[in-house]
Order: C-alpha cells, then structure tokens, then sequence
C-alpha cells in the first residue's frame, strides 16, 4: 500500500499568506521590529495560532546576529560613473563583510518610486548609500525613513546627512575656465539628464561663463544615449560662431564628436570639445578625449565607511554630526580641445 503522505510543517510563507501580509513583515514581527502596524501584528499572531508555527530558533539567531546588509539606490548600473562607484561600494562592503543589495530605480512615478522604497525597506537594511546623480535618485532619497542610517554619494548638499561630495561645480567651472583661456569666445554646454543643480557640473560653467563676463548660451539637451549625442552633433555642427563644447560626460562627447564629423567638422581644428568622467575609452578615442577625472571607486568605499561609522554610533547610542566629504577630480588634457580657429 502507498505510505501515507507526511503532514509539512507550517513554515513562514503559510503564516504570512494566512495572515495577508508579507514574508518580510512576518519577519519583522518574529524580531520584534517597531515597524508594524497592531492590525498585522494582531493578524500574525492569530497565524501563528491556528498554525501551530514554530519558527527556527537558529534562523531566528542568524537573522538577529549576522542579518546585515547595505541596499544601494541608483537610477542607472550601466553608465560609467555609475557601474565603478557601485564597484567601490561593494569592495569595502565586503571587506567589512556586509552583503550588498542594488536597487535600480526606474519609475519616477509617485507610486513606483514607493514601491521600489518599500521593496528595499523589507529588507531591513543596515543602511542605505544613495547615489544622488540624477532628479530619480533625489526623489527616492527624500522618500526613505529617517530611521534608517544612510550616505548620499553627489548632487546638492543635505546640510543634515553624510554626503561625498565630487566637486562637480568646481569641476565645471575649471572645464570652462580652461577652454576659455584656449582663446574661446564662449563655451556651449550640452547637458547630461538630471544635470541640474547648484553642486552640478552645469552651475559651474554657468559661473565660470560669469566670473569671465560671458554671455550665457542657451544649453543643449541630451540623452544618455551616444547615438542621440551623435544626431545633436548634426545640429550643432551649423550654429554659427561655435568653437567649444562641454559635454555632460565622455560618452555624450564622444557622440558628438562622430556628429560633428559626420557634416565636415573636425574636432579640435574647427571645434574643441570636452568631456567629463574619465571613461576606459576617452584615451583612445579619435581624437583622444580631454575630459574631468573623477575617482568615482573612492567616492563608494568613502561613502561605506561612513555608513559603518555611523551604524556603529548608533548602535552605542552615540549621535554623529552631519560630515561632508569632498573629493577633488582632475583635468586630464589630451587632444580634443585646442585654440579656436581665430587664434591660430
């Protein structure tokens, strides 16, 4: 005769779809956490009730003791500075032996935002590292609790939370300053998504176009897509008088770059341009790339040593001052940008 089937002992997903809630508020509840409502909590309990559940008391020791973690939001892993600041972060993650959770933020929607907050949240993150490049990041960052530790990596200062600060005003400005000592009437500026700010690259040429008694040109807009930098390349290769180009990083001057010689432009004999972040490929472009370096692996590993910092203050009951880290970039000048044409 067939053996009669065993009875499966009731585990955290038949309490959780019992009590309609989540596995990781179930979770939450086993480990006493504040951050549950009475009605789920009342909810779980009766579950556990009926079920007869008996949750593990390793897995629950293992959850108390060594259930740490730090969850990363960003609105692109795939650009450049993006991918190497995440790289930073999780080499000084793991060489503090927390784990590393990414979360890619890609609806600006009110609720999609929520959701995507509430999904890295159910995690019970140690803390959170947001890399604040672009608007998406921004929102997100203001959405998270105030009980949770966390860093900002760029953008404008948050006078009350610890920020690694790239120094992209200062950055844009030197950019700026330097194509107008090249003799440059004037300096267009075609921006990255997100570019805005009074810390961001943008302020800094329009301070540096001020500080020098330029007029300000209307600023060109782009993707982050060097084939849409490539077709504004057509365009901008008829405006007249245009001898210097900042791009809003390397891939976009790259693209320009092909547009421009796409309609007959050479780049720097009729029209100098510049690129920003350093990119792998800037060196070996056609012609090389003069661009801003930045040292986006030390803006990740700074940033988690002030997370752990902080983590571990508040775990001796200290509070930490707001710190402000900057990190300073770097010209790096190679052959695409050169005197304008008048001066030669």
């Amino acid at each position: 005769m067939p053996r009669p089937k065993e009875k499966r002992a009731p585990v955290i997903k038949d309490v959780a779809a019992l009590a309609n809630v989540s596995v990781s508020t179930v979770s939450r509840y086993l480990n006493d956490s504040p951050r549950i409502s009475e009605e789920s909590r009342s909810r779980i309990a009766h579950a556990i009730r009926l079920l007869d559940y008996h949750p593990s008391r390793v897995a629950r020791g293992l959850v108390n003791s060594t259930m740490k973690s730090i969850a990363v939001l960003t609105s692109n892993t795939t650009l450049y500075g993006s991918s190497m600041t995440i790289q930073g972060i999780e080499d000084e993650a793991r060489t503090n032996n927390y784990p590393v959770s990414i979360s890619k933020l890609d609806d600006d929607s009110a609720d999609g935002l929520r959701a995507s907050i509430t999904m890295v949240m159910d995690q019970n993150p140690s803390g959170v590292v947001v890399m604040k490049y672009d608007e998406l990041a921004a929102k997100a960052l203001n959405l998270l609790p105030d009980t949770v530790a966390k860093v900002v990596i760029a953008g404008d200062r948050e006078s009350d939370l610890d920020q690694i600060d790239l120094r992209e005003n200062q950055s844009g400005r030197e950019i700026t300053e330097f194509l107008l000592g090249l003799g440059h009437a004037n300096v267009v500026h075609v921006t990255i998504p997100g570019g805005g700010g009074g810390y961001s690259r943008t302020a800094g040429w329009e301070a540096a176009l001020r500080a020098n008694d330029k007029p300000i040109p209307d600023m060109w807009h782009c993707s982050w897509l060097p084939s849409d930098a490539r077709e504004l390349g057509h365009e901008i290769a008829h405006v007249d008088g245009l001898t210097a180009i900042f791009a809003g990083n390397d891939e976009i001057a790259m693209g320009l770059i092909r547009g421009l010689e796409d309609e007959g432009k050479s780049v720097p004999g009729d029209i100098s341009v510049i690129g920003f972040d350093d990119h792998p490929l800037s060196s070996v472009w056609t012609p090389p790339l003069t661009t801003y370096r930045q040292d986006f692996p030390a803006a990740g590993r700074q940033a988690v040593q002030l997370l752990l910092s902080r983590i571990e203050a508040q775990e001796r009951g200290e509070v930490l001052p707001a710190r402000f880290v900057e990190l300073q970039g770097e010209l790096v000048v190679r052959a695409s940008a050169g005197a304008p044409p008048s001066a030669r």
